[in-house]
């Protein structure tokens, strides 16, 4: 199988895991986008895109629970720690 053919078969795969998520918390504008090249792999939810070449499915979907979890828990303490919590989830996340 061609890589472009394996990385749309996994884009597709990725969604359909997603979804159930991302309806769950009212997600509704969310797309795994995958270059023209095959070397980039992008988790977009609404306008916060996330780096995730080379993830598995499961890693994709930690990602999309780190998203949630910052966007729900917004105005709350995270601790002592708050900011190195928040970077750590932000790691992968495209300015």
């Amino acid at each position: 199988m061609e890589h472009m053919e394996r990385l749309e078969k996994k884009r597709l795969e990725v969604l359909e895991r997603i979804k159930p998520i991302c309806e769950a918390f009212g997600i509704t504008d969310y797309d795994y986008e995958i270059r023209e090249t095959g070397q980039t792999e992008t988790l977009r939810i609404n306008k916060t895109r996330i780096g995730c070449s080379c993830n598995s499915i499961s890693a994709v979907i930690d990602e999309l629970v780190g998203y949630i979890f910052l966007m729900r828990w917004r105005d709350r303490s995270l601790g002592a720690f708050s900011v190195q919590t928040t970077n750590a989830i932000k790691r992968y996340w495209i300015k």
